[in-house]
């Protein structure tokens, strides 16, 4: 008998599709894909040659879809969840036992831990062990590790094994207080005035204060007052206190700034994407377990902000956050890419 599915387009170029309607962009799918935006035209193209039909108005600038492009990102995204949610109910018995992730020490502190509340609620047999590894790459086997956190170069492949997770964005963060008294921060040529908080670095770096700087155009003829540290963690600690001002990391300050422990002086328009990613690494006998496969689909949610995942870093979701289709659609499309 012929397949009632032969005329279905490449499941490839639906994951593409998806990402570029979610994301608004060829150039933020491609990103968020960990593909070339060249990879994402071509298989745009291929999929409107496929169906006949044009799917995004090109714009100048940007992109929006056409009714045919509507219609099919609608169907696209309940059939993806509908083979989630069945691939889910088919794990979920064989997901059992302790896992063993290692993560850089901010990053557990301030996006993981505060978010695996959730997971034990999802899966409460599982049983998660956080080992905290920074400045060096993890050995699965030396370590005892079934996965970690890893930071990659931004714009280069990744190896196999690995899943990109998220790029972190770069601002000035400080106290609310900082905003009014004596010293007021209302531009970025105010900064000379203060303390600057900030981890160990290259100058060159945009963690670091001397390239902000630059950036910036602040001229500092004496010097500048500074605090130092090894940990992105307790420089961030500082700054909530007061100490100065630092540069915040998000994600991972976003829960400051929502409760109003943080303030970015220069809005949004001051920022920079960081030089590397973060993504999930696993070992090669660990790429059939279950409990990984839960671990790695979870954090996923997390990073793509779906399915009910909490606010930023452990806040509390809002009505916005229920599941809605476009949610549970983006989800559905970076797990299969997983294994695409």
């Amino acid at each position: 008998m012929v397949s009632p599915y032969r005329a279905v387009p490449p499941l490839p170029t639906l994951r593409t599709f998806e990402a570029v309607a979610r994301k608004g962009s060829f150039t933020r799918a491609a990103e968020d894909l960990a593909i070339t935006q060249g990879a994402v035209s071509h298989q745009i193209r291929a999929l409107e040659e496929f169906l006949g039909a044009t799917l995004f108005h090109r714009l100048n600038p940007g992109i929006e879809l056409t009714a045919e492009g509507r219609m099919l990102l609608e169907s696209v995204r309940t059939g993806m969840d509908l083979i989630l949610r069945a691939s889910d109910r088919i794990r979920s018995p064989r997901q059992v036992g302790v896992l063993t992730v290692a993560a850089p020490g901010a990053f557990a502190m301030w996006w993981l831990v505060p978010r695996l509340g959730r997971f034990a609620a999802r899966h409460p047999q599982i049983e998660i062990r956080i080992a905290t590894m920074d400045y060096r790459e993890p050995d699965f086997e030396r370590d005892g590790l079934d996965a970690a956190i890893v930071l990659r170069p931004s714009g280069r492949d990744l190896r196999r094994n690995e899943l990109l997770l998220l790029r972190e964005r770069i601002f000035p963060v400080c106290s609310p207080g900082f905003m009014t008294g004596d010293k007021p921060l209302r531009a970025p040529t105010d900064l000379a005035r203060h303390t600057f908080i900030e981890e160990d670095s290259e100058p060159d770096s945009p963690f670091n204060w001397e390239f902000w700087l630059r950036r910036l155009n602040v001229p500092h003829e004496r010097p500048i007052s500074r605090l130092r540290f090894t940990h992105y963690g307790v420089a961030l600690s500082a700054a909530i206190d007061g100490l100065g001002v630092a540069l915040g990391r998000s994600p991972m300050v976003d829960v400051e700034l929502s409760a109003g422990r943080l303030v970015r002086p220069f809005g949004k328009k001051v920022a920079c994407m960081a030089p590397d990613v973060f993504a999930l690494a696993w070992s090669d006998a660990s790429s059939k377990d279950q409990r990984l496969i839960a671990f790695r689909d979870f954090v996923l949610d997390e990073a793509c902000g779906c399915e009910l995942a909490a606010g930023p870093c452990g806040a509390p979701p809002s009505p916005r956050d229920e599941l809605d289709e476009e949610r549970a659609g983006a989800r559905a499309m970076r797990r299969l890419a997983v294994g695409a």
